[in-house]
């Protein structure tokens, strides 16, 4: 945030949240409060991305759980962070809400509880007694929330937290559960694989779909796993050469549950199983729960009473073993006691194996299907290092080669060994010296050389030492398009790797801290060559993701990723700091600055996702409006193109703000006109929302969508083809002289645009000064005629009105273009009645164009039927109309003087009348 922020709580008064967030996820960050050390805040970053969300707060608020905190020594262990109050901004709008304060600093997550190795880390004592109070206190808050008739759903040991001193637990994150409204459920939308019930798999069930059956299953599971040295109850070795799925989540749709009452005829347990020793009630718990119908499950308050009576009844099976204080068994034997002593004798075993035994020849050793140890018997052995000189021996060494070998000669040689990736110690020793990590020779480019090994220390290794943008970012987009690996396989993780890599480095947000360049209008496209790390990545993830099969889990990966890039520019961007208070002044600018940002990064990720899926590309879009209308444009071009259908639910979402009362009306009208023509690229116009057919386009606008109207995009006013056969298909079918032909409702569309006839103007000589396309604007108009009538009648005024103007102020580049203007003027003309049109305030055609035209027209309108005598509003003739627009400009041409002259006559018609009638031709 970046600085103190003050909320309103609802129901309540101010709350002060303190500046630096105690963590932060990919949906909301955890703030304590000012004063309130029992409380934090959880603030969503995008807390308008879901409509829903302030409703089921609200639920909660009314249903919470009787799970208050327990005071036990001195000390408070909050047993859930259930929303206390809602809080809200000035304006009203939902931030997130106040909840009770988990210090996790006393606490674990539960799955640091599950093998000896972990709990060794975690400093969690090894008695098996504080796993079993640990699986009955999460029973028993689970039965709490299921007599309110929550469910966690997303249940799995990492989201639940264990307290040290006392294995009392707690649960995080419940906005995310599904939440027992009045009269109405909130569903969850997140699952984890190892934990989803059998049917939900088999009916390829969402979360959405899943209740109580749900975590009555999940929460064996995990049970199963504390009382069972972490072991997953569909973990096992295949029977007799049995192909059995790999991962847990399939084996659980299979019913391979191999721990049961009897044995499983395809799956063996893990030898380091203790479940045999269980009590035998015990066991029949999880063979209810794994083996039965959902409804036989064991409840949640039946595995709290249970696992009650197991550490505190009077008839508890439990006892202490008499060899080892920490293990506890069930009244037949210590099965701690066995495991260890099975561990033993497998490491006697191996160490009476010969070091450097041949295998036999004409082939392989056999290998037991299944070879795993227990986790706590053995010390993982670290990972593969580059081996590394004794630091003097590597130092003289340098240092000999430096002076002796002449630069060029050592290039010569060391660069091939380094690149080899063959000399890890030397390689160290070169890039302390300060050697180049990339070199133009992908042959000598050490960070080449380590993607295409696909050793994870060595590229490590590679990216610690490499400086500089350029060559990170060339090589980034070269193994993304898969040019550096076999077979062109790319492995997103190790570009995610170059790309957290290349992120780090020096940025300029200089474009996006200008005020300027964040406006509507903002357009950060990249063009041309790269420069700088945004650029690269931008390219890297284009390229990579037209390589790969779409795919939502793949669409969400890259999602959270580059929701990671996008938050951590933002806030450099802004000097280290967030948007901050929606009350600040400066609020606005930097939240658009983040928003640009973030746009900029999720751009590739969007175009990937709408060419496979316009459905799930609308609802990854951000619920704000966009910043930059040239990805407004591209979005609303691909709905309408590819699901026209769409279009409707598209103008509602937020990102577009189609009609959005907040934005000014100079940016409403810049939105609208990018939403109206790239809504034109849909197959049929006139299936278009109606809201979008009446916006007026602006005359630029307008003459470039007359293009896109025209099916195949091709030029529609073109000039007819005199060459063309009178026997052509074109004319045999009556066909318009126009080259292509419209989209379905094109017509109606242009006929009812208000610019139409500044549009076809830019037309006449946009392209040259000789007309070449005069004679298909006045066809085109024919053709509009005949659909519409008084199409060309139109087009006629408001030429005659606005062309002034349009010359002025618009962005058209109409220089070249007021002769042809002129001719299709005298093409309208031709229609003798029309020169003395009148309009609603009794201005004629005419009086209108002796106030612009040349005067070559200005002579020529009495030819055309224009009359010398009326006047207009103003009581002025055309001889003093025109007569007044010279003395304004000052001096006159001699065309001018001419044109002035041939107004004083009258016209072949006003003679003609005066012939006949006399003096009533006056009138």
């Amino acid at each position: 945030m970046g600085q103190t922020q003050t909320l309103i709580e609802v129901g309540g008064g101010a709350v002060r949240l303190l500046d630096k967030p105690l963590g932060q996820g990919a949906d909301a960050a955890i703030y304590r409060v000012d004063g309130r050390p029992d409380l934090v805040a959880k603030i969503y970053h995008k807390p308008e991305q879901d409509p829903g969300r302030r409703a089921k707060l609200e639920a909660m608020l009314a249903n919470s759980p009787e799970l208050s905190h327990i005071e036990h020594d001195g000390h408070r262990f909050v047993q859930i962070a259930w929303p206390l109050s809602i809080l809200m901004d000035a304006r009203g709008n939902l931030k997130g809400y106040l909840m009770p304060f988990v210090d996790l600093s006393r606490a674990v997550s539960l799955e640091m509880m599950l093998n000896r190795k972990t709990r060794q880390f975690s400093k969690l004592p090894e008695h098996y007694g504080y796993r079993l109070s640990a699986a009955k206190n999460v029973a028993a808050l689970i039965a709490a929330l299921h007599r309110k008739r929550h469910h966690v759903v997303d249940m799995k040991p990492i989201n639940i937290n264990v307290y040290r001193e006392t294995f009392f637990t707690a649960l995080l994150d419940c906005d995310g559960f599904s939440i027992q409204g009045a009269g109405k459920r909130f569903t969850a939308h997140q699952y984890t694989p190892d934990y989803i019930a059998p049917e939900a798999i088999k009916g390829r069930q969402g979360p959405d779909q899943l209740g109580e059956e749900q975590d009555r299953f999940a929460l064996a599971v995990i049970l199963f796993q504390l009382l069972n040295q972490g072991v997953h109850p569909f973990q096992g070795a295949p029977k007799g050469g049995a192909n059995l799925p790999t991962t847990n989540h399939e084996r659980i749709g299979a019913g391979l549950y191999a721990y049961g009452l009897q044995e499983h005829p395809r799956i063996a347990p893990s030898p380091w199983s203790i479940h045999q020793s269980l009590d035998t009630r015990t066991r029949q718990l999880f063979e209810n729960a794994f083996t039965k119908s959902p409804y036989a499950r064991p409840s949640a308050q039946e595995w709290s009473d249970h696992l009650h009576w197991l550490l505190a009844g009077n008839d508890s099976p439990l006892q202490p073993c008499p060899n080892n204080k920490e293990h506890l068994s069930f009244g037949n034997g210590c099965p701690f006691c066995s495991v260890e002593q099975k561990a033993a004798n497998s490491v006697k075993r191996k160490a009476k194996r010969p070091g450097q035994a041949q295998r036999p020849r004409g082939g392989t050793a056999p290998q037991p299907a299944w070879r795993a140890q227990p986790q706590y018997t053995q010390t993982p052995q670290p990972a593969a290092q580059p081996i590394v000189m004794p630091r003097k021996l590597k130092w003289g060494l340098i240092a000999a080669l430096s002076a002796v070998v002449i630069p060029f000669l050592l290039s010569a040689i060391l660069n091939p060994v380094i690149a080899s990736w063959r000399w890890p110690g030397v390689t160290e020793a070169a890039l302390d010296l300060g050697w180049p990590v990339c070199d133009s020779d992908k042959d000598y480019n050490l960070l080449y050389q380590a993607i295409a090994s696909k050793d994870s220390s060595y590229l490590e290794l590679a990216l610690d030492n490499i400086h500089g943008v350029s060559c990170l970012g060339t090589v980034s987009i070269t193994y993304a398009k898969g040019y550096i690996v076999d077979a062109g396989v790319v492995d997103g993780d190790t570009l995610w790797r170059l790309l957290q890599k290349l992120s780090s480095a020096p940025q300029n947000y200089q474009r996006w801290l200008t005020l300027e360049s964040i406006s509507l209008s903002y357009n950060g496209s990249y063009m041309g060559y790269y420069s700088e790390p945004l650029e690269y990545i931008d390219e890297a993830v284009s390229e990579y993701l037209a390589t790969q099969y779409y795919q939502q889990e793949l669409r969400d990966t890259w999602r959270q990723r580059l929701a990671v890039l996008s938050e951590d520019h933002g806030r450099r961007a802004l000097g280290g700091e967030t948007p901050g208070d929606e009350l600040d002044p400066e609020y606005s600018r930097g939240r658009r600055v983040v928003n640009a940002i973030e746009e900029s990064i999720f751009e590739p990720l969007w175009k990937w996702t709408a060419k496979h899926n316009v459905k799930d590309f609308v609802e990854i879009l951000p619920p704000r409006p966009v910043v930059d209308l040239d990805k407004v444009d591209w979005i609303v071009a691909t709905v309408a193109e590819d699901n026209q259908e769409g279009m409707e639910k598209l103008l509602k979402h937020p990102a577009i703000s189609f009609q959005d009362a907040k934005l000014s009306q100079k940016q409403q009208a810049e939105r609208d006109e990018v939403i109206a023509t790239s809504a034109l690229k849909a197959k049929d116009i006139s299936q278009l929302p109606s809201a979008v057919k009446a916006l007026p386009l602006s005359c630029d606008g307008l003459y470039s969508a007359i293009y896109t109207l025209g099916v195949g995009n091709l030029n529609i006013i073109k000039s007819r083809n005199n060459t063309t056969s009178y026997y052509s298909t074109r004319r045999r079918t009556g066909g318009s002289s126009s080259q292509i032909t419209l989209k379905e409702g094109g017509m109606n569309y242009l006929v009812r645009q208000p610019q139409l006839a500044c549009a076809l103007a830019a037309m006449t000589g946009m392209k040259n000064s000789s007309g070449e396309d005069l004679q298909g604007v006045a066809d085109f108009l024919n053709e509009m005629e005949a659909e519409a009538p008084g199409v060309k009648q139109k087009v006629l005024w408001d030429m005659a009105r606005n062309f002034p103007q349009w010359e002025g102020e618009i962005r058209l580049i109409l220089k070249g273009s007021r002769n042809n203007a002129e001719r299709l003027l005298v093409w309208l003309l031709k229609d003798q009645s029309a020169v003395e049109w009148v309009d609603k305030d009794g201005e004629t055609l005419v009086h209108y164009l002796v106030n612009w035209v040349s005067p070559e027209l200005v002579q020529r309108l009495p030819s055309l039927g224009a009359s010398t005598l009326r006047r207009n509003s103003s009581n002025l003739t055309l001889k003093e109309a025109y007569q007044r627009r010279l003395s304004a400009q000052g001096a006159a041409s001699n065309q001018e003087k001419a044109a002035l002259e041939a107004l004083g006559r009258r016209s072949p018609a006003e003679k003609l009348d005066d012939y006949f009638f006399g003096n009533e031709s006056n009138t």
